[in-house]
């Protein structure tokens, strides 16, 4: 989402005429911009700036951030000593919002309390910001319920596809990826291997096909090494792990898989589902509110907690449905995708709440 919205500042310099942006990016970040072609010249100032948790209460951390009339942390917590005038978060932590979850649950006690403290930490330096950002009303809803934050400190911008994806000249290979030769059906999953995106699941799904079905069905993930190996011999025989990869290659991922199934227990969002309908990927999702939300009836949903469920609606997709069935509901998604706002009308709802902020403040 930040590099999909520095992307955008290109785009709208005349819009927002009135603001001189300067950028701090992560390294992370950093490379996914490079990787799109990206010039560092089309901001006023940019600096690779890189910060991990509390680290941004060391000393002079938060003397960068003094002199502006708003700063804008794409997703939050803004971790700093003191207050900082002009403070616009936005808020993606669903285990805030979200605490009595399913995995949360199934945690020892020691792991809960552990969550606790480090979700009530980071609630008090959200608290601190002056507005909020959000990507679904359900996210505001409950912040309001049960946080008690202010509902008119608090702005609704959707999430959206990335304009990488409607410019091929930018899409960049993947190494490792499997090849298309018909031998395997390549279940695709963008995501890093947090507990709640419930990554394990595929595993059972797998083994559910595996009595089902002779067809052969490969996962391809995208972990780190760490979280690859982490990870029994038994779970990487039936999986295939390309690594991380940056919003270039997005587009090449999902143009390289046969389906895209997302097994997540807990989000606010995830632009996952709607870039998988966007390359005409068929979407098979978690039976959970924060998917219809974004997607309405165009995923294929499941229970994220019965592998045999899931692997029945993959097999009566490769297996039971004409191809005439498929290209309906694979176009009746894209063009749902195709309806929604841009990521261009997502960086001038930023813009605008900044420069709304910043008039109301007196700047």
């Amino acid at each position: 989402v930040a590099a999909s919205f520095i992307l955008e500042l290109r785009e709208i310099a005349e819009y927002a005429c009135d603001c001189e942006f300067s950028v701090f990016a992560s390294s992370e970040v950093d490379a996914n911009l490079r990787s799109t072609g990206f010039d560092a010249r089309s901001v006023a100032h940019y600096e690779v700036f890189d910060v991990h948790g509390l680290g941004g209460l060391k000393p002079g951390v938060s003397h960068k951030f003094s002199g502006f009339d708003v700063v804008f942390t794409v997703f939050g917590p803004m971790y700093a000593w003191r207050r900082l005038p002009g403070q616009v978060v936005g808020f993606a932590q669903p285990w805030i919002i979200y605490p009595d979850n399913e995995i949360n649950h199934s945690l020892p006690w020691w792991s809960r309390a552990k969550i606790r403290a480090k979700y009530a930490v980071q609630w008090a330096f959200f608290r601190r910001a002056e507005r909020l950002v959000v990507e679904l009303q359900h996210v505001k809803n409950r912040l309001v319920a049960l946080k008690g934050y202010p509902a008119d400190a608090i702005d609704v911008v959707s999430n959206c596809v990335s304009s990488v994806f409607f410019d091929e000249t930018r899409w960049m290979p993947i190494p490792g990826m499997p090849k298309n030769d018909g031998s395997i059906v390549r279940l695709g999953f963008v995501s890093r291997d947090y507990p709640h995106k419930n990554i394990a699941f595929l595993h059972e799904i797998a083994k559910a096909l595996g009595r089902k079905s002779s067809i052969d069905f490969r996962f391809v993930l995208t972990l780190t090494d760490s979280e690859w190996q982490s990870h029994s011999q038994e779970f990487r025989n039936v999986m295939v792990n390309v690594g991380p990869i940056t919003i270039a290659q997005c587009p090449t991922f999902y143009s390289q898989v046969d389906a895209v199934v997302f097994p997540s227990l807990l989000e606010c969002f995830s632009a996952t589902p709607l870039e998988a309908m966007m390359m005409g990927r068929p979407l098979f999702a978690s039976d959970r509110g924060f998917v219809r939300d974004c997607c309405g009836e165009h995923a294929i949903y499941f229970d994220p907690l019965d592998p045999e469920v899931a692997a029945d609606c993959i097999l009566k997709w490769f297996s039971d449905m004409t191809s005439d069935d498929r290209y309906q509901r694979v176009e009746g998604a894209l063009r749902h995708v195709r309806s929604l706002p841009k990521a261009v009308d997502r960086a001038r709802a930023y813009v605008d709440i900044a420069l709304g902020w910043a008039g109301a403040r007196g700047n």
